[in-house]
């Protein structure tokens, strides 16, 4: 994808306004930045940005619910997120922008810094599991309709609503829809009783960065008030998180005991998109899983 010359002269108006400056794009050049959306660096003589650009009628909001999710973890959980958080459109365009970060070292210590932190997030709480508004993850809608407590969440608002995706895509079949039904059964007696912890929602090592002064930042969350061992099992789905990380956790907020023996149990719904989003070996995983509770 390239940027019109029309949306690059829009892009230096805003970022003029923003830093109340001059500001005027010397190059601009693509950089990774998932399977979703198209990605770039822009530079001008001083200041580098970061921007994400997709198609705002078939994602809507999506990016305007990537900065609030951002804007809360911040807001409320004290988290380090990137800063010039602007979500705007241009044409058919939605676009995110943000500060450039230079990637540094995962060292144990920012790994370390990465843990502490986001217990300080899992530590905010509310009355409910869910979010005042539904929002994404990765590229799919996510339900986060209010729930008192988190097996009825996990289930209705997470297991079930992918669960019926596969259904009418027809990746998944009925005697694996029917052992679902037995382990929605299992669930209340599985999961520790804890309140509602605000999560980042989508944390693999995609998501985090350590800037070259050791600093951990969240990127690309999916918030909503859950169980906390959500996010921390999702940290062990893909790897990228040093031992230091947990270690750091467990001083500020310690894990129930026996939360590695629901690791598989919490990844079932972000295995589910995945199976939903890129199919492959993904729903295998998920009938093993299964299996071992039914």
């Amino acid at each position: 994808m390239f940027l019109s010359v029309d949306f690059i002269r829009h892009l230096e108006t805003v970022i003029r306004q923003l830093t109340g400056t001059s500001f005027q794009i010397s190059n601009i050049y693509p950089v990774s930045g998932g399977d979703i959306h198209n990605s770039f660096r822009i530079e001008g003589l001083q200041q580098s940005f970061f921007i994400k650009v997709n198609d705002a009628q078939r994602f809507p909001n999506i990016f305007v619910m990537e900065r609030e999710g951002l804007k809360l973890l911040k807001r409320i959980g004290g988290a380090v997120v990137p800063d010039l958080l602007v979500a705007g459109e241009f044409n058919r365009d939605a676009f995110l922008l943000m500060s450039w970060i230079d990637s540094g070292e995962k060292t144990p210590a920012a790994q370390a810094n990465l843990g502490r932190m986001l217990a300080f997030v899992h530590k905010n709480t509310q009355d409910f599991f869910g979010l005042e508004y539904d929002n994404y993850i990765g590229s799919l809608p996510q339900s986060n309709q209010a729930h008192p407590n988190w097996p009825d969440f996990f289930i209705e608002e997470r297991l079930r609503k992918q669960v019926e995706r596969s259904a009418t895509s027809g990746s998944v079949n009925h005697i694996l829809i029917e052992k679902f039904d037995k382990l929605y059964l299992k669930i209340p007696d599985l999961f520790p009783k804890e309140d509602p912890a605000l999560l980042h929602g989508d944390l693999w090592n995609g998501n985090y960065m350590i800037n070259k002064e050791g600093v951990s930042f969240l990127i690309d969350p999916a918030v909503y008030y859950g169980h906390r061992e959500m996010d921390i099992a999702l940290t062990k789905l893909f790897g990228g998180f040093d031992q230091a990380f947990y270690d750091a956790y467990q001083e500020i907020f310690p894990l129930t005991p026996g939360w590695e023996e629901r690791i598989n149990l919490c990844n079932l719904y972000i295995l589910l998109f995945h199976a939903n989003v890129f199919g492959g070996g993904y729903m295998k995983q998920v009938e093993t899983i299964v299996d071992s509770y039914v």
